[in-house]
Formats: C-alpha cells, sequence, structure tokens
C-alpha cells in the first residue's frame, strides 16, 4: 500500500535525509512558534515543538502521515535552538569547546485520517573539540548558513570538531531513522515499505 507522507518542516536536511532513504513525501512547512522550556528540560521542548508542528500541519489534511520533528543542544544547563545570527553562532560553539554535549530530537507523527499518533525522543552524545576563535571562524566561513541546532552540522567541515560520537548520526543530523521508523510501526505503517526501489529512482 503507498502512503502519503508530509514533513512538517522547513529544514531541508531533513527532507534530503527522507530522499536518501527513497521515502517519497511532500514538505508543508506549519510555522508553528518553537517553545524553549529551559525549566521543564530539552526532551519536553523538543517533543512539544514537533507535536505543535505536526498537528498544525495535520489541520490541513485529510489523509496522510505528518512528521513533526525537532532539535535542541544542551551542554550543562545550556539549552540551545538554531542561533539567529553569526554572532550567537560562534558564541555558542565557543562555548561548547572541549566539552560533552548533548543533541536532543523530537519526534510525532500523526495519521491524519484515523487522528492516531505517536511520538519519541532520541538523544546522541558528542564531545567537542576544543576550538581556538582562529578555528571557529574558519569553520563557519566553510560551512555555509547555521540554521541549525547549536550553530554546526556534523556533516563536511564539522567531522574537524567532533569525537567520540554516541547514538544515532541521523539524530545529531535532526532526523533520527530508525526512531522514526518505530514511529510509524506503532501506527501499523512499514516506513521502509513506503521508499522506492533502487530502480524506481
Amino acid at each position: 500500500m503507498k502512503y502519503k507522507i508530509i514533513l512538517a518542516s522547513a529544514s531541508e536536511r531533513r527532507s534530503r535525509i527522507l530522499k536518501e532513504c527513497g521515502i517519497s513525501h511532500r514538505v508543508v512547512i506549519s510555522n508553528a512558534p518553537e517553545k524553549m522550556d529551559r525549566k521543564k528540560g530539552a526532551r519536553f521542548s523538543v517533543l512539544y515543538n514537533a507535536r505543535a508542528k505536526a498537528e498544525k500541519v495535520a489541520k490541513r489534511h485529510k489523509q496522510g502521515f505528518i512528521i513533526g520533528a525537532d532539535t535542541v543542544v544542551l551542554s550543562g544547563r545550556l539549552l540551545v535552538g538554531k542561533p539567529k545570527t553569526r554572532k550567537q553562532a560562534i558564541a555558542l560553539l565557543r562555548a561548547f569547546s572541549g566539552k560533552t554535549i548533548f543533541v536532543y530530537t523530537g519526534l510525532y507523527v500523526i495519521d491524519a485520517r484515523t487522528g492516531r499518533s505517536a511520538s519519541g525522543v532520541d538523544r546522541s552524545r558528542l564531545r567537542v573539540k576544543p576550538l581556538s576563535l582562529k578555528k571557529v571562524h574558519r569553520f563557519l566561513s566553510k560551512a555555509g548558513p547555521h540554521d541549525k541546532a547549536g550553530g554546526f552540522s556534523i556533516e563536511g567541515p564539522g567531522a574537524f570538531m567532533f569525537d567520540n560520537i554516541e547514538g544515532s548520526f541521523y539524530n545529531i543530523l535532526g532526523l533520527p531513522v530508525m526512531k522514526l521508523d518505530g514511529l510509524f510501526e506503532r501506527l501499523g505503517v512499514d516506513l521502509l515499505g513506503c521508499s522506492r526501489s533502487s530502480n524506481e529512482r
């Protein structure tokens, strides 16, 4: 059976991950306001935002599976999402220098036809190498826009900055595929069965 998959996210990287997995999908940006509750913590914040995005998009559709996702970075008591400026990105990377940080991604999937939903949170741990200000500037100049949680990407130039990764690599990219597959299973759908074969691409 062919299922309609809708990604309620403006993240090109999340859409690219689904495409690389052969998952046909449509992107519908929710524009839902994001909430960062430092008292309730990372898990609450990412799940709250993922749900808000999915539910807002689900209201506009009678069928399909809506995927909401949100990612934050936790370093000590510092809980951060996407930096708004290059200056903020520099400050964050300097704050992460030499430390172990945690990346949390919340997922919320809604079956628009039945209203059933499944949700979960994934966490990955990674160590940031000590970074001089010069190295931070060099990274930012090579890595492009930093509209990602924590102001960094682990791909490309980011490979020079992070080591000792524990947990899902795709979680750090913003879409933990194994966790997502588990949520679809709870809704009675084989996500891999939604993918195209290599001959169909």
